[in-house]
């Protein structure tokens, strides 16, 4: 069996078939990053989906290490380039009327699950948990992906999990 280093060697000098091996190792840890990044199916297969282009249109820049960690470092960047076009510009309405909404009480039917809890994480602790348990990455590698220091994705880790935990917990959910 061929190593990824091998095939991204191979897919550089332009083997399509080299790059679609890389493509069938790869693709469910990529889409199911950018799914838990974004909270969304179908937003997450569109990243996974840019992913994968960058990463062929890129892919003579990959200098050796873990192709997993790479390819999700490309992941973690379509994430934040989608993420970035679709803040919306808010205008606010001074003479607006505030009406409270209460989004705490769940709807009858609703059962509590993994990626429900994943949302409730504040944004930087989703990240660096969906990271490195999720994607598999080590700190140093999610450090990598995002620019962030080491010091901070390991405590953002930390506490995410204690998160889930609790709140998995609080609910019953196995």
């Amino acid at each position: 069996m061929r190593t990824d280093p091998d095939l991204a060697a191979d897919a550089a000098r332009g083997s399509d078939t080299a790059f679609a091996e890389l493509v069938r190792r790869h693709q469910a840890r990529v889409r199911g990053m950018s799914r838990r990044l974004t909270g969304s199916a179908s937003d997450g297969d569109d990243i996974a989906q840019a992913t994968f282009l960058t990463a062929w249109q890129k892919i003579a820049t990959y200098a050796g290490g873990t192709f997993s960690a790479w390819i999700c470092m490309i992941c973690y960047r379509e994430f934040l380039q989608v993420r970035r076009r679709q803040r919306p510009e808010i205008e606010l309405d001074e003479t607006a009327e505030i009406i409270p909404f209460d989004r705490s009480v769940p709807d009858a039917g609703d059962k509590l699950d993994l990626s429900r809890a994943l949302a409730k994480l504040p944004e930087a602790q989703r990240i660096c948990v969906t990271l490195c348990v999720a994607a598999g990455l080590s700190h140093r590698e999610a450090a990598e992906a995002t620019g962030w220091p080491l010091g901070t994705i390991k405590s953002h880790v930390n506490r995410g999990v204690a998160a889930l935990r609790k709140h998995l917990a609080a609910d019953q959910v196995a």
